[in-house]
């Protein structure tokens, strides 16, 4: 009779353990053969929304799908770059969201143009350590002598690495020049969904981003465009956005968490985590083949997880610091991707 006991619950604790999580290893395994064995045209938008109501106790399931999904694209490679504010704060936008707009009261720093000096010498540094080098303004884009002096710059860095540039919304000569100083990539988030961009930014419309993208691309230019989480959006906002982005055939899609400033119109992000690593795992499962990039905000949300980012599908980031913040630093990002057995990309 006890005996008898012993194998009931014996079967009954079976049936538990392959019932329950085994669901989920099950949905995520079928999730990471739509994302890849078609080719890798990515998930579904109704297996996005399968991700988005993901439980996050059964995240480290999802993340093995979006893990291998990045494994096969890009195996144990990893794609950092570092980014220099060219010209910061007085910005005539009004993003929510950036403590460098004019209509927020956030504390940082303005200065103008930088030097060419100044540009030449950050950029030789970026590459002494084996990073691409992105310039980054703020404003709507700059005024015609400094957008001049800018591309003058960047062609006195010679080739000695990659060139990338985040300038606002430009115009096709604009990009042409550009590429004759020999940049590469070009940054232009799109931030949020078309459905909740009019929450966070009034002062010019989604489609003056999305303009941009597609000139940035018809350049020739690879084009790195994403979007900032933890601003009050929905998942169906960061589905939407996904949409968006893989519609438009994007190379990278940078992932910035709200890390909110004191003087911005934002709420710190409530969401944990894990739920903001989902949102990297969703990225990955639906364009698997692109750059999936955390940047802005990743040592701030994600604290002690951070190194999760590779698992739930990056294989890219920001180092050596943000625009108007600070970061963990290269030696320190060197370290991370170490420890999981990953290396930068050649």
């Amino acid at each position: 009779m006890c005996l008898k006991k012993k194998k009931t619950r014996r079967a009954r604790d079976l049936l538990y353990i392959t019932s329950y999580p085994m669901n989920y290893f099950q949905k995520s395994e079928n999730l990471y053969n739509s994302a890849v064995l078609n080719g890798g045209a990515g998930i579904s938008e109704s297996e996005m929304r399968e991700v988005a109501e993901w439980p996050v106790d059964q995240a480290m399931s999802l993340f093995a799908a979006a893990d291998q999904a990045r494994r096969d694209f890009f195996g144990g490679a990893v794609d950092p770059c570092a980014i220099m504010s060219v010209k910061s704060g007085g910005c005539g936008e009004d993003c929510a969201f950036c403590s460098q707009s004019a209509h927020n009261r956030a504390d940082v720093a303005v200065h103008g143009l930088c030097s060419t000096e100044e540009i030449v010498s950050r950029c030789r540094e970026a590459w002494s350590k084996g990073l691409p080098f992105c310039v980054v303004s703020s404003g709507r884009r700059l005024n015609a002598a400094e957008f001049q002096t800018l591309c003058e710059a960047l062609s006195e860095c010679g080739g000695g690495g990659e060139k990338h540039a985040s300038l606002g919304i430009l115009g096709e000569n604009d990009f042409a020049a550009l590429r004759d100083a020999g940049v590469v990539c070009y940054n232009h988030n799109l931030e949020t969904s078309r459905g909740y961009f009019g929450k966070i930014v009034t002062t010019h419309g989604y489609d003056d981003r999305v303009a941009t993208v597609r000139r940035a691309k018809a350049a020739g230019l690879r084009v790195c465009c994403g979007g900032i989480f933890g601003v009050g959006e929905s998942w169906d906002d960061r589905i939407a956005l996904c949409l968006e982005l893989r519609g438009l055939g994007v190379d990278t899609v940078p992932i910035n968490f709200l890390n909110a400033i004191e003087g911005t119109r934002v709420e710190p992000p409530k969401e944990p985590p894990l739920e903001f690593l989902k949102i990297v795992s969703l990225y990955r499962l639906a364009m698997p083949r692109s750059i999936i990039k955390v940047c802005g905000g990743r040592e701030k949300n994600l604290g002690a997880l951070q190194a999760l980012i590779f698992l739930a599908g990056a294989n890219g980031y920001i180092t050596g610091g943000y625009l108007t913040t600070g970061g963990a630093g290269v030696d320190a990002d060197d370290g991370m991707i170490g420890a999981l057995g990953l290396s930068r990309k050649n």
